[in-house]
């Protein structure tokens, strides 16, 4: 039976997207993380778990602007404050609505500079890329969080509600070998400064999951961009144990990815289980101007993970955090009913 998901990739604060912001305070002084609006979260997750949900996968440290606390220099130094009441508070949700959280750890927008994204800040991507930023982020940020959540930490019983850590979300994009078009990132004409190569991504990767795998049972994944590219997750070297990619098609532009839609799991060809992390819930109805989707509802995508093999497929996203828009909680309830 595939397993029941969806994408709750970050909460909305006074009617704005809290991107980056759900733990710790930010880069900017505030702290809107999960302990400041935590009712609202909470009825988020009755709600998901009256549709039938298992597993939300929800968005952590994304660019860096939130839950890290940086040096003067730009290293990262430790978690931010509030980092563990925001996690405490939305694990013990997860765990009394019975919906577990699938960790996205970070997003591909921190392995861009900031010009290259027109942030308002600076990001830091050879905190990712390099051997010593790489055991940085280890020592100050990853290890601290599997002490606490791990097995034998003081919060395992909270850990629990972990289902999985997603690393990276659709780090092809941005690396070397795999990234389709750069200049289409963000609407940018501008090609990146320095694209990571796969060495520094399987390093980084690879790092996160052998932590993860010696202090808990959670899984590990990477939030692949495309299905093209669904072999370079099986690789042993990631040390994953499922593959995982996003499914937009678009009729327009058929050539940017390879077509899975509506064939089997074993046409990818890899070992690995695979879950089809992101699809668009009704692009039928609601997507983005540029985007011309192809006649599948959420229930031809249901169907197609049952009869297809694959892990689950979970649709972007609950709160409608974009253009995609939010489920339908009824459409959700009907489609798993009846393809589960």
């Amino acid at each position: 039976m595939p397993i029941l998901g969806i994408n709750y990739p970050w909460t909305v604060l006074d009617g704005k997207p809290n991107y980056g912001c759900d733990f710790g305070r930010n880069i900017w002084g505030s702290h809107a993380g999960v302990s400041m609006h935590e009712a609202e979260i909470r009825a988020d997750f009755e709600a998901m778990a009256t549709m039938g949900v298992q597993v939300a996968r929800w968005f952590v440290f994304t660019d860096g602007r939130g839950g890290v606390k940086w040096d003067g220099d730009g290293h990262v130094v430790g978690l931010a404050d509030g980092f563990f009441d925001d996690l405490d508070a939305a694990l013990t949700i997860a765990r009394d609505t019975n919906v577990r959280i699938c960790l996205v750890l970070f997003d591909f927008t921190w392995m861009m500079h900031g010009e290259e994204l027109d942030a308002d800040f600076h990001t830091q991507p050879d905190a990712l890329r390099t051997v010593d930023g790489a055991a940085s982020i280890f020592k100050h940020i990853i290890d601290p969080l599997l002490a606490r959540y791990g097995t034998y930490g003081p919060a395992g019983e909270l850990g629990r509600a972990i289902h999985s850590f997603d690393v990276i979300n659709e780090p092809d994009w941005v690396t070397r070998g795999l990234a389709l078009n750069h200049s289409r990132i963000q609407g940018s004409l501008r090609p990146l400064v320095r694209p990571f190569s796969r060495d520094e991504l399987r390093h980084f990767v690879r790092g996160v999951a052998d932590r993860v795998h010696a202090a808990s049972e959670s899984l590990v994944t990477v939030g692949g961009g495309r299905a093209k590219f669904a072999a370079e997750w099986d690789k042993p070297v990631y040390g994953l144990d499922f593959v995982q990619v996003h499914l937009y098609p678009d009729a327009q532009h058929p050539e940017r990815d390879r077509d899975i839609v509506g064939k089997p799991c074993r046409d990818l060809g890899v070992w690995k289980r695979v879950l089809i992390g992101e699809c668009p819930a009704h692009a039928d109805r609601e997507h983005p101007p540029s985007h011309a989707p192809v006649p599948y509802r959420l229930a031809d995508y249901l169907a197609m993970a049952r009869s297809g093999g694959y892990l689950g497929v979970w649709p972007w996203s609950f709160k409608g955090v974009d253009e995609f828009g939010a489920v339908s909680p009824d459409e959700y309830r009907d489609a798993f009913a009846v393809h589960t």
